[in-house]
């Protein structure tokens, strides 16, 4: 899952970076990155998850950094705790650095749009080639969606996403607005008709309500 990961102290060497969790629970997440900035007890802001810079510009989570763990290829592993919990409810475990035990607490959604789970083959095209590529969309909303693929585009790039569901399909117009290699790319549709406003949304209640992706 994409997140924005922001500095939340001056003090702090200043980080603003989106990166992608590896591990999350309630109470906590885990993310891997290329800076040096981290340390224990560091307190950061967090937007989870992240879209893009205008539609995520609302409320962010306050965090604060629990275990960082540094990896011989350079990158350091980070553990970070959700400071707004609720009392009385149970611990979870961050994983995969051993990361202490962290208070649950629910994590708002900050989208315009809800996202939720839509597992199914997808087709994206990159205009300038004109080359169709077999991909995997893992979550969905009226505002785009995210696509599992080892070789996300850049972002920025304009792309044709064909999804077909039921014998009815679905091809839009998106920008990518998040990218990370060999996991996938956020994208966000930038035109899309009444029919096709009127797919997502027939999709999306149907998931709702029955749970099927």
């Amino acid at each position: 899952m994409p997140i924005r990961v922001r500095s939340a102290d001056f003090v702090d060497n200043q980080v603003d970076e989106v990166l992608a969790t590896i591990n999350m629970s309630c109470g906590g997440l885990c993310f891997t990155s290329q800076r040096s900035s981290y340390h224990r007890g560091m307190k950061v802001l967090l937007t989870i998850p992240f879209r893009d810079f205008v539609a995520d510009a609302g409320p962010e989570e306050r965090g604060e950094v629990v275990r960082v763990e540094q990896f011989k290829d350079g990158r350091a592993g980070v553990a970070v705790r959700l400071l707004k919990s609720t009392g009385g409810r149970a611990a979870h475990k961050v994983h995969p650095f051993r990361a202490e035990e962290t208070k649950k607490s629910p994590i708002p959604e900050h989208r315009l749009a809800p996202r939720l789970p839509f597992l199914t083959e997808a087709e994206v095209m990159e205009p300038t080639t004109g080359t169709w590529l077999k991909t995997r969309l893992s979550d969905l909303s009226l505002s785009g969606c995210y696509v599992d693929t080892l070789h996300p585009l850049p972002v920025g790039a304009r792309i044709r996403l064909r999804v077909a569901r039921n014998k009815i399909i679905l091809e839009a117009l998106a920008t990518v607005v998040y990218s990370k290699a060999r996991l996938g790319m956020g994208v966000s549709f930038t035109q899309l008709s009444s029919e096709q406003k009127s797919i997502l949304e027939n999709w999306l209640a149907d998931i709702a309500k029955n749970g099927r992706h």
